[in-house]
Parts: C-alpha cells; structure tokens; sequence
C-alpha cells in the first residue's frame, strides 16, 4: 500500500480535488463545533495525505499534526505549507499505532481513509483513545450524486476486465463507512452525518482515462499488470469509438459528507 501511495502522490490531487469555496466549507464544518467547545483545539488528521483537508485548518492558524505512511505525499504537504506551518507536525506514522498519549487532541480527522487500512478496527481505537474527553472524531468523504460519463468509462472497464476473466472488486469504501458507524455505535455513540458542500467538476473523457491508466483510483491497484495492460488498451480503444472529442468536459456533480461523532463528554 505505501508504494502505491508513493506512485500516485505526484498526481493525487487530480482526483481528490476541492474547490477553494468548497475547501472552506469543509475546515469551517470541522473546526467550528471544535473552536465553541475548547479553547485552545489540537487537530490530528489520520492520513493526511497532500492536505487537501488539512492544509485549510492549518491556514486558520490551529495546532495541528498529520501523520501518513507515505512520505511521498507528506513532502507534497510541507510544500504547500511552507511559510504558515508554524504549530503543525507532520509524521511518517502507522494510524493503528500512534505515537501520542491518550487525551492528546479535542478533534481527529479521517478522510477517504478506512477502507486503506488493513488493521482498520485497531486505528479506530487509535483515534479514540487519543480523543480528549468532549473531543470530535470527524469522517469524510466525497459522494458523486449523479450518474456521468467518468463512471460510465469506469463501468465499460469493468466489463472489459469480466470479458478478460477478471472480476473487478469496488465498494470496498461504503462497506468499510458501513463497518465504522456499526463500530462506533456498539460502545455507545452516535455518528451524525451531514452534507457540508457541493460542487461540479469538469472532466473530460481523456482525463478519465489517465486517471485509470494512472492508477490514481486505489481500487485499480489490484488489478495484476498482465490483466491491467490490455484491458486499458481495449478500453482507450472503446473510448475513442464512443466520444468524437476526447477533450469535451462533462459536469460530475460532487457533495462532501462529513461524519461527526461526539465522544466521551
């Protein structure tokens, strides 16, 4: 997983991608509960990544630490923050072992982040035991509401991997937020989920392309390179039969849901 990670870091961001607007809504759903009920809040953000999520918190002048295994991505973040990062810490750690005494921080952040961890049960207890009592414990992610060309592509490349005798295996993210709610709520809490902002992105068929040939979705990362190879080129070639432009964008409109659980008042 963490080579994976370290392939896709230059180019994470063309999937995961935010609006300034929509970057903004995101910290002010995240810090706001934090800021009226401590005084002084420390973040702590579970596979921060590039800091799409955090770089905005760090912005707001919070304290605030990130952790990955990847240090391919955490380099990207030091760039962006660089000039600003005064009270932030960013750690190549393991988020099912963390290296921070219980209590230590009033909020805990984890985005797009369950379902790439194999030991994930034993990260959520993680970042349970490093919650302050009041603290927030904060999941995101990001929901295509419609229907658009990119998932019809990404769906003409699942039958093109059934056709070669593979069968391509997606869901494991709901599945896992799924798992996490069912968890949290078997001790007692109480997840809250809220759509906090909206937004279309343009992409056209090209880029949808290289994202798959990428392999910037982890999903793809299962696929073997005897499998992955000519099915990609089966579907470069479906893709230009169907689109006359490979660079006409369509609109994918996308909504950010954040889960919100309130522990140990």
């Amino acid at each position: 997983m963490t080579l994976s990670f370290g392939k896709v870091a230059h180019a994470y961001d063309r999937t995961r991608y935010h609006p300034p607007e929509v970057s903004g809504k995101i910290a002010t759903a995240i810090t706001a509960p934090v800021e009226e009920s401590f005084s002084e809040p420390r973040f702590l953000e579970l596979g921060v990544g590039t800091g799409r999520v955090g770089v905005p918190i760090v912005a707001r002048g919070f304290s605030f630490v990130g952790v990955d295994i990847s240090p391919a991505m955490l380099q990207i973040m030091r760039h962006k923050i660089a000039g600003v990062g005064h009270k932030v810490r960013l750690l190549e750690v393991d988020a099912s072992d963390l290296p921070f005494a219980a209590d230590s921080f009033q909020a805990v952040i984890g985005v797009h982040l369950w379902h790439l961890l194999p030991q994930w049960q034993r990260a959520l207890g993680e970042a349970l035991r490093v919650l302050a009592p009041g603290g927030f414990l904060f999941e995101g992610w990001d929901v295509s509401i419609a229907d658009s060309e990119d998932w019809r592509i990404q769906e003409r490349w699942r039958e093109i991997l059934a056709e070669l005798g593979y069968e391509l295996k997606r869901g494991g993210h709901t599945r896992r937020l799924r798992e996490v709610r069912e968890s949290l709520e078997s001790l007692g809490l109480s997840p809250q989920d809220e759509v906090v902002a909206e937004w279309i992105e343009e992409r056209s068929p090209r880029q949808s392309m290289e994202i798959l040939e990428d392999r910037l979705y982890s999903y793809t990362w299962q696929v073997p390179a005897e499998v992955f190879r000519p099915s990609i080129e089966r579907l470069w070639a479906w893709v230009k039969d169907t689109y006359q432009d490979l660079d006409q964008s369509y609109p994918i409109p996308w909504r950010f849901v954040l889960r919100t659980t309130r522990v140990g008042e």
